[in-house]
């Protein structure tokens, strides 16, 4: 080869993004809480084009649509990073041993509430002994999890001392309606909520801020290419952040922000998944 051409190809491998280098071609990309690759493609297309544009990779959708299904594409190396929420993390941990959390999207309202009508005469978590208490779905963080643990560390007996009711959608036109005496849920629900009644609400309780949703890589990317892609995340952390905006789908990360996981932010949750038997 001649010395000119040469050099134009050690040139050519040089000025290559690093990540090129450490990491796979193609990183496959999913969300553990949308389904279909077209829902997908429209709320995060800025994002992936962002990254690519940063990495010099090509960034795929894979859709999965819940925890299982992610569970099952990181152990078979079908995806490579997933955004997934704390308790998905968690038993992602438990299950798959090797992944490794590349950030985290740290939302300022996400924690627990237990909400009452404002003429209740329910004050407190203890109040609600003997009492029909409403919550999402199981295993949701802010609308199971989390409000059961905090009933736990009011000194309440989840099995004895009231009635829980997993009802998801309903929770809400229930307590509407007077068919429980309290909802607990995300803090989220409740200025939609207070907005479509014309009787007023309060809230009773509030629990601790969550930890932040992480973007997980599975435990087959190379660990050179997980610490480049999360030096990439946090050298580009605003503007990563508002790709993922922009398409006004994801709207739950408005004034959200993205930073470096601590693993010790989790333990609440894991202890309150332990109460549960949901994490062993």
């Amino acid at each position: 080869m001649k010395p000119f051409y040469l050099m134009l190809c050690l040139l050519w491998l040089v000025c290559q993004p690093a990540q090129a280098q450490v990491c796979p071609a193609t990183i496959r990309f999913a969300d553990t809480g949308i389904e279909g690759t077209e829902e997908l493609q429209r709320a995060y297309q800025l994002f992936v084009e962002r990254l690519q544009q940063l990495t010099g990779l090509k960034v795929q959708f894979f859709p999965v649509g819940n925890r299982s299904t992610a569970v099952n594409a990181l152990r078979f190396k079908q995806v490579d990073i997933v955004l997934a929420g704390p308790t998905e993390y968690i038993l992602m941990q438990q299950r798959m041993p090797g992944i490794a959390p590349i950030a985290a999207i740290i939302r300022p309202e996400y924690s627990s509430v237990f909400i009452v009508p404002a003429d209740s005469h329910l004050y407190s978590l203890t109040d609600l002994k003997g009492k029909h208490v409403a919550m999402k779905d199981h295993g949701s963080t802010t609308g199971h999890i989390m409000p059961s643990y905090m009933l736990h560390q009011a000194g309440l007996d989840l099995d004895r001392d009231l009635r829980i009711s997993l009802i998801d959608g309903a929770r809400m036109v229930a307590l509407a309606n007077g068919e429980v005496d309290a909802v607990g849920t995300g803090i989220r629900d409740f200025a939609p909520f207070v907005a479509q009644q014309t009787k007023a609400y309060r809230i009773i309780a509030q629990g601790d801020n969550m930890p932040g949703d992480p973007i997980i890589a599975g435990a087959h990317l190379p660990k050179d290419c997980v610490s480049l892609l999360r030096q990439v995340f946090m050298d580009n952390a605003d503007s990563l952040l508002q790709a993922i905006l922009d398409p006004g789908a994801r709207d739950k990360y408005q004034t959200a922000q993205l930073k470096l996981v601590d693993d010790a932010d989790y333990q609440q949750v894991r202890d309150a998944m332990r109460l549960l038997k949901i994490l062993r």
